[in-house]
């Protein structure tokens, strides 16, 4: 049987047991770089997206679903300058996050900004997007500027730190662990709850909306079995990284398959840094161990390469 007393040890163990912080230093970068290029993907539209005289007016925006939650523009002129300054202001801040300079200030900035952006017009959201807003949400708690930042390295500096970087309390790695967990799963029980999913014909029918093709895949969804073995194994690999991901011997296998399911989805559908937003949080699940030893073989083979005697320390 098990005691109360040990449940609430392995509570306190899973959320608050200090561990490397280079997982989720790892995944500020990841995080960084994905919102710049959704940054760079809006550019050319902000003014179409945002502003009062774009596709989706302030006060029309305020009434849509999504559109009525924290926005800087309640306290902003509505003008095409205060759309531009908001704008270039996250992107800076998502830049500084991704360096890991006042890690903690620009990823508040981060989220402040992209809770705003995303307020203002949330008719052009996916899934992916409100993720990417979740993890920048937790990572403002989190220890992610204690590895791998500028950060870091000013510390070093200045003689405030030494060796490597020191084991933290990772719970709000774990809050997006668990918010990536909940996704997939909550994914599997909409799908199962129908009908298409489960007699396996649902691939053949998303195939079929044009707008979202992006390159060509002959056959696979053509053929009933094709369709059939990918509608069965989308469903399968999502219920595994709902619940599976969680079991430590499962867990790369797990990975691997939730990257080739996205790798497949980002080929035939054209649904811009979804499959990136999601893999790139696969991250906060691989070890420090193992992400150490990845790392040390990057050292070697750079070194080997640029023929350096010693090793960057910082590095």
């Amino acid at each position: 049987m098990i005691s109360l007393k040990n449940i609430i040890a392995g509570w306190n163990r899973f959320f608050f047991e200090p561990q490397s912080p280079l997982p989720v230093a790892v995944y500020r970068i990841l995080l960084g770089l994905v919102i710049l290029m959704n940054h760079a993907l809006l550019w050319p539209d902000v003014n179409d997206w945002f502003s009062d005289r774009g596709a989706l007016p302030f006060a029309t925006a305020r009434k849509v679903v999504g559109g009525g939650g924290f926005n800087l523009f309640n306290w902003l002129p509505h003008s095409d300058a205060s759309v531009w300054m908001v704008f270039l202001i996250s992107c800076l801040a998502a830049l500084t996050m991704t360096l890991g300079l006042l890690t903690r200030a620009s990823t508040v900035v981060l989220f402040l900004t992209l809770l705003t952006l995303q307020h203002r017009n949330p008719v052009i959201l996916n899934s992916g997007d409100t993720f990417m807003r979740i993890a920048t949400f937790f990572m403002m708690f989190s220890q992610a500027g204690a590895a791998l930042s500028l950060d870091r390295l000013i510390r070093i500096a200045r003689g405030k730190e030494s060796g490597p970087p020191e084991p933290r309390a990772p719970w709000a790695m774990r809050l997006i662990q668990i918010q990536l967990t909940f996704v997939y799963f909550y994914a599997f029980i909409w799908k199962s709850m129908g009908t298409m999913w489960l007699s396996g014909t649902a691939v053949y029918y998303t195939s079929r909306l044009a707008e979202f093709w992006r390159f060509p895949v002959p056959y696979v969804f053509e053929h009933i079995w094709t369709i059939k073995i990918w509608s069965w194994a989308t469903l399968l690999v999502e219920l595994a990284l709902g619940t599976l991901i969680w079991i430590k011997e499962l867990r790369y296998w797990v990975l691997l398959a939730g990257v080739l399911l996205h790798l497949g989805i980002d080929y035939s559908m054209n649904i811009p840094l979804f499959g990136f937003i999601m893999m790139g949080a696969y991250v906060t699940f691989v070890e420090p161990e193992d992400l150490q030893r990845a790392f040390a073989w990057i050292r070697r083979r750079w070194n080997r390469s640029t023929r350096f005697e010693k090793p960057i320390p910082v590095l």
